[in-house]
């Protein structure tokens, strides 16, 4: 399956999140899913909206504040499904307070439509989705590949990790999860993170010091 999928990231919120916007250009409506929309929900509003959009499936990678913190102001005005990774639902109500300070606009997410599972396989948008589980960084972190790119959120950076010292994470367990779910991906898979830049999975494999 190849789809001539269309991406655009805006970087939200103290954190500079970056939250992705995907839809198809083969799909006739204007349909699209949004993943990681952490802060600045007026912002990512008057993107989908100057771009004639709708998200019809909200994803967050993993339950910090600064990964869903505008997920309620968009469910609010479009009325759409928001997931999660099964393991990060409770986590995501219970957010850290230092963390809900800094961003400043956090606004507590709802309950998730559904809570998503390792390889399940879900469509919005006309786009396929494979739900990766990754935990690590938090217990529940979610990992999305689509047509040859995958959505890490803060478990694999480029040529770096996410942290693993916060309330639920575990480095053995997140450098398990990129040696052994991300890396079984194609080399030139296109690693999109939460954070900074893009990068692929052979040069992650070649120049990731925490993996190699």
């Amino acid at each position: 399956m190849s789809m001539a999928l269309k991406i655009d990231v805006l970087q939200v919120g103290v954190l500079a999140t970056n939250c992705y916007v995907l839809r198809t250009e083969e799909q006739d409506e204007n349909d699209c899913v949004v993943i990681d929309p952490g802060s600045q929900s007026e912002l990512i509003i008057s993107f989908l909206d100057g771009a004639n959009l709708t998200p019809s499936l909200i994803l967050a990678t993993h339950a910090h504040g600064d990964h869903l913190g505008a997920a309620a102001p968009l469910i609010e005005r479009y009325g759409r499904q928001f997931m999660i990774g099964e393991n990060d639902v409770v986590p995501a109500s219970q957010q850290l307070d230092w963390l809900k300070s800094m961003l400043g606009d956090f606004q507590e997410p709802p309950a998730p439509s559904k809570p998503l599972k390792h390889g399940e396989m879900i469509t919005a948008a006309g786009i396929d989705i494979e739900v990766l589980s990754t935990p690590g960084h938090t217990q529940g972190s979610s990992s999305f590949s689509i047509d040859g790119h995958v959505f890490t959120g803060d478990t694999l950076f480029k040529e770096t990790i996410g942290r693993f010292d916060l309330s639920d994470g575990d480095q053995h367990q997140e450098i398990a999860s990129i040696r052994n779910i991300l890396f079984a991906l194609d080399d030139d898979t296109v690693v999109l993170p939460g954070h900074g830049e893009s990068t692929t999975i052979s040069h992650e494999k070649e120049h990731n010091r925490y993996v190699r």
